[in-house]
Protein backbone atom coordinates (compact mmCIF):
# COMPACT_ATOMS: atom_id res chain seq x y z
CA UNK A 1 0.00 0.00 0.00
CA UNK A 2 1.10 4.11 -0.55
CA UNK A 3 2.30 5.86 2.11
CA UNK A 4 -0.17 6.35 5.22
CA UNK A 5 -1.36 10.45 5.84
CA UNK A 6 -3.66 9.23 8.28
CA UNK A 7 -2.36 9.92 12.15
CA UNK A 8 -4.12 8.02 15.02
CA UNK A 9 -3.80 4.70 16.59
CA UNK A 10 -6.15 3.55 14.87
CA UNK A 11 -4.76 5.09 11.20
CA UNK A 12 -3.26 1.59 9.60
CA UNK A 13 -6.48 0.28 10.03
CA UNK A 14 -8.29 2.77 8.67
CA UNK A 15 -6.15 2.85 5.63
CA UNK A 16 -6.50 -0.83 5.11
CA UNK A 17 -10.27 -0.56 5.61
CA UNK A 18 -10.36 2.41 2.55
CA UNK A 19 -7.83 0.71 0.62
CA UNK A 20 -10.05 -2.63 0.23
CA UNK A 21 -13.01 -0.58 -0.08
CA UNK A 22 -11.51 1.12 -3.15
CA UNK A 23 -10.04 -2.03 -4.60
CA UNK A 24 -14.12 -3.78 -4.29
CA UNK A 25 -15.24 -0.70 -5.87
CA UNK A 26 -13.09 -1.20 -8.30
CA UNK A 27 -14.01 -4.37 -9.22
CA UNK A 28 -18.07 -4.11 -9.15
CA UNK A 29 -17.53 -0.85 -11.47
CA UNK A 30 -15.61 -3.34 -14.12
CA UNK A 31 -18.36 -5.92 -13.90
CA UNK A 32 -21.05 -3.72 -13.95
CA UNK A 33 -19.43 -2.17 -17.72
CA UNK A 34 -19.35 -5.13 -18.85
CA UNK A 35 -23.12 -5.86 -17.67
CA UNK A 36 -24.09 -2.44 -19.59
CA UNK A 37 -21.99 -2.82 -22.69
CA UNK A 38 -23.76 -6.28 -22.77
CA UNK A 39 -27.33 -5.10 -22.55
CA UNK A 40 -26.51 -1.92 -24.59
CA UNK A 41 -25.53 -4.36 -27.63
CA UNK A 42 -28.60 -6.64 -26.93
CA UNK A 43 -31.08 -3.64 -27.24
CA UNK A 44 -29.24 -2.40 -29.60
CA UNK A 45 -29.80 -5.95 -32.13
CA UNK A 46 -33.15 -6.09 -31.32
CA UNK A 47 -33.90 -2.37 -32.68
CA UNK A 48 -31.92 -3.24 -35.81
CA UNK A 49 -34.01 -6.56 -36.01
CA UNK A 50 -37.59 -4.74 -35.71
CA UNK A 51 -35.96 -1.84 -38.17
CA UNK A 52 -34.44 -4.61 -40.86
CA UNK A 53 -36.51 -7.83 -40.20
CA UNK A 54 -35.60 -9.39 -43.29
CA UNK A 55 -31.99 -8.69 -43.04
CA UNK A 56 -29.16 -11.42 -41.98
CA UNK A 57 -27.10 -9.26 -39.69
CA UNK A 58 -25.08 -12.49 -38.28
CA UNK A 59 -21.73 -12.84 -39.84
Amino acid sequence: MAQNYLSGPDSPQINAFLAATGWNLKKVMKQLKSEVKLSLIQMFEIILTCIFPKMNLSC
